[in-house]
């Protein structure tokens, strides 16, 4: 697996969700939601295309390719079931919930994500 920090986890991340509610990804959507600029986020794309994760950009469509969907997905898998093990369990807030859950994300072993699976009952 590619070593990418945590901000190239945090765009898969974002690329993912946007894909599964718009459909198509484009760079502007991207540095909305993550507050940052286009400049910034043409940055990070280099970087992921670099590490096979992404696909080149052709007409501003930012596509991921097999492997950057699969560590796409299993950033969003880690981040809703320390989301919702923050809430259900441990009764924080949704919203300091979501800011624990992004930093956590990125830190935590496999173990412990596969133990608060098997916490919440939630398939692999």
């Amino acid at each position: 697996m590619h070593q990418i920090r945590e901000s190239g986890e945090d765009y898969l991340e974002v690329i993912l969700d946007i894909e599964r509610e718009l459909g198509v990804v484009r760079s502007v959507e991207i540095a909305r939601r993550l507050s940052v600029s286009r400049a910034s986020v043409s940055k990070a794309l280099a970087v992921l295309r670099e590490a096979g994760l992404v696909e080149p950009s052709y007409y501003g469509d930012v596509v991921l390719t097999e492997a950057g969907h699969a560590r796409a997905e299993a950033v969003r898998r880690r981040h809703d079931l320390l989301y919702t093990y923050l809430t259900r369990t441990l009764g924080v807030s949704p919203e300091n919930a979501e800011q624990d859950a992004c930093r956590m994300e990125h830190v935590v072993s496999e173990e412990m994500i596969e133990r608060i699976a098997a916490l919440l009952e939630e398939p692999a």
